[in-house]
């Protein structure tokens, strides 16, 4: 595991993603002091690769504004004190990466300080200036070739068992705190780990500890109240925040989030338990305002009228069923869901992002809800909670615990129906599959927070959840390549779809460009004109089937040196592919997010014949009960060569000692992707 980046600033790409990176600038660190010394290394840990002296996180926020328009000012700092007991952890430290946020989120982000120090195993010790270090350029084979369009990268001295290493990160962000579920395990073992926060005295916090972790320590200081969570002598658990991890079923962990009740205008509800969470939600986000009861009244006359004709009925004569269909058709293919509203839209009616297409989440929620009630069908409002983060706690009624936001209501016939705010019709995210969800109805003052149970079929569903990419290139000989291409989603996969959707929502410019702007990503940033781009296929029924089809020129795609055209397998092919963390020594179960098949098909067609050299080495399977990937190159015709690349997923929990196996899987798909295609 090589250039490992901060563990801050791993949550920093998670959340804005490599879109949302520029240059930014930092400026070093004021310790403050000496460098502290590693005292001695306990005996049981002395055979770890290295040993985290200390890990702390803290995050220290400033609020101002009225509930629900609260503002925050927040400043996370991440620091570790590490020390290197053999070689292989070194390699870890090779890089220093830091992320550069452009656009909107620069405007709520940045990054204030990045600092490292280091104490040699002879004592010496070195302060580093980060901006006087050496910024390597990495060619189109190197592993960080991508990051560094994106991120700044410095190379540290080369470290040695028996140095100790500090580093520190200060960003500063106005992102709200959603609170977080946390656990303190890191990828090494740690002397003492922690995480502090601090707040207003006017800002409360409400917490929860769970599988043995220690309570949390609590101090008021002036207008601050500063919580703080400490464990020491901790083991090594890599895979403990990794995907396909679920920690919270087996090591200490602790939740919490920020209470705004206190900013409140009106403070007569409190929140005792879930009923209270979602009727408190309801008031503060789904207050249904019409300005023009006639506007909304035509718009559903329209909508049935319409889509009558697709059941070959009359609009009186349309079912549950199908008026939650068209409504649904309408809001996944129509209706542009945006992430704020310009000011003056904040006090329009449901009636003006109906007729005007677009709304944000809220205004959504508040559409489905007034849908509902407007043609009489009985419905609840729910809440999902992550398979990945454990079952609903009950007892900690909290916005933390919530991922999702769901209606359920009923047909004629008593049955039940699910829609989501962004999806089709029963359409649930995988996160939300083999979970209970919680709902209620919103309506009845009186009524019981009720369950709602999903099962494991449509995670285990292998047949119908499928992607299917395929390309056709035709190369011209002066390197430029016009691209047929298809892409096919189904079932679980058909969440890849959203980005296209949204886009399609907004033009057919927008549409193209989004596709112009993927590609030239793929292919380094290279001059690409799309021709033509259609989204054939889009289903809200399972299983949610979903094509697009397009064509684009790109320039210079292939360059031939030496009378050879190559290609990296790996920048061409674009499986999601189900990593194993720390697989060999691995001691939590491991969970796929869901069963199925990922196809790609990549046809080079050339003006003249071109030779693929060592073909033979190109073509590899391999297949065991939990997953399976091939590759196969073929020379098609003297101008025509052909990949073929799958990838599946055939179990979908996994025990800790048999992960390795899906492991191997992936290693050979590393390997052979790694390879270059040489064509002569």
């Amino acid at each position: 595991m090589k250039n490992r980046k901060y563990p801050l600033l791993l949550l920093s790409f998670a959340l804005l993603g490599a879109n949302s990176l520029m240059g930014q600038t930092f400026s070093e660190y004021d310790w403050g002091g000496e460098m502290p010394k590693a005292g001695e290394i306990p005996a049981e840990m002395q055979q770890e690769d290295a040993v985290i002296v200390k890990s702390s996180t803290y995050s220290s926020n400033e609020f101002s504004g009225t509930f629900p328009y609260i503002e925050q000012l927040a400043n996370y700092k991440e620091y570790q004190h590490i020390k290197f007991l053999k070689a292989e952890a070194t390699e870890d430290y090779e890089h220093l990466i830091i992320p550069k946020f452009k656009g909107r989120i620069g405007d709520f982000v940045q990054m204030k300080y990045v600092d490292v120090r280091i104490r040699r195993k002879d004592g010496s010790l070195e302060d580093l200036v980060i901006r006087d270090l050496e910024q390597p350029k990495f060619e189109e084979d190197d592993e960080l070739y991508e990051t560094q369009k994106n991120a700044y990268i410095y190379k540290l001295p080369k470290l040695e068992p028996g140095d100790e290493m500090e580093q520190i990160t200060v960003i500063e962000s106005k992102f709200p705190d959603q609170g977080r579920i946390v656990t303190l395990y890191k990828d090494y073992p740690v002397l003492e780990s922690e995480f502090k926060i601090s707040v207003p005295n006017s800002v409360g916090l409400k917490g929860q500890i769970y599988n043995g972790m220690p309570a949390v320590d609590i101090k008021e200081r002036g207008e601050q109240r500063f919580y703080t969570w400490k464990m020491n002598n901790l083991k090594a658990v890599p895979e403990a925040n990794s995907s396909g991890t679920i920690f919270t079923t087996e090591l200490e962990h602790f939740v919490y989030e920020l209470d705004f009740s206190a900013l409140r205008s009106d403070r007569s509800m409190k929140v005792n338990n879930f009923s209270d969470l979602l009727r408190q939600y309801s008031t503060d986000f789904m207050d249904v305002r019409i300005r023009s009861k006639k506007k909304v009244r035509k718009f559903y006359e329209t909508l049935f009228a319409e889509g009558a004709k697709t059941f070959k009925k009359s609009a009186e004569e349309l079912s549950v069923v199908e008026k939650a269909y068209l409504m649904n058709n309408f809001v996944v293919k129509e209706l542009q869901l945006v992430g704020r509203l310009k000011d003056f839209e904040e006090s329009e009616g449901i009636d003006y992002f109906l007729t005007n297409k677009k709304a944000d989440f809220s205004s959504l929620l508040c559409i489905y809800r007034d849908f509902f009630e407007r043609h009489n069908i009985e419905f609840y409002f729910g809440i999902g909670k992550s398979r990945f983060n454990g079952p609903f706690d009950k007892d900690y009624p909290s916005a933390t615990q919530i991922s999702s936001y769901l209606f359920v209501f009923k047909d004629e016939n008593g049955s039940l129906f699910t829609i989501t705010p962004t999806g089709g019709l029963n359409e649930l995210p995988a996160e939300l599959q083999n979970t209970s969800c919680f709902m209620l109805d919103l309506n009845d003052k009186k009524a019981s927070l009720q369950s709602i149970n999903f099962n494991d079929a449509v995670l285990k569903d292998s047949k119908n959840n499928s992607r299917k990419r395929r390309l056709q290139l035709t190369v011209a000989k002066n390197g430029d390549a016009v691209i047929k291409g298809d892409l096919k989603l189904s079932g679980l996969f058909s969440g890849q779809r959203n980005n296209w959707v949204a886009a399609n929502k907004e033009g057919q410019d927008s549409l193209k460009l989004a596709l112009e702007r993927s590609l030239s990503s793929r292919f380094d940033e290279r001059e690409v004109t799309v021709k033509s781009v259609e989204i054939k296929q889009l289903n809200i029924v399972q299983p949610y089937a979903f094509s697009l089809v397009y064509e684009a020129e790109v320039k210079g795609l292939f360059e031939e040196k030496e009378g050879k055209i190559s290609l990296k397998l790996k920048d061409w092919l674009g499986h999601s592919v189900r990593w194993v963390s720390n697989a060999d020594k691995r001691t939590l179960d491991y969970h796929n997010r869901f069963l199925g098949q990922d196809e790609e098909e990549i046809f080079l067609v050339f003006e003249s014949p071109r030779k693929v050299e060592e073909i033979k080495s190109l073509t590899a399977k391999k297949e065991n009960d939990q997953a399976a990937y091939s590759l196969k190159v073929s020379q098609m015709q003297p101008n025509v060569v052909r990949i073929n690349s799958s990838y599946s997923v055939k179990q979908l929990d996994l025990k800790a000692k048999e992960a390795k196996k899906q492991q191997e899987i992936n290693t050979l798909w590393d390997e052979l992707t790694d390879k270059r295609i040489y064509l002569k």
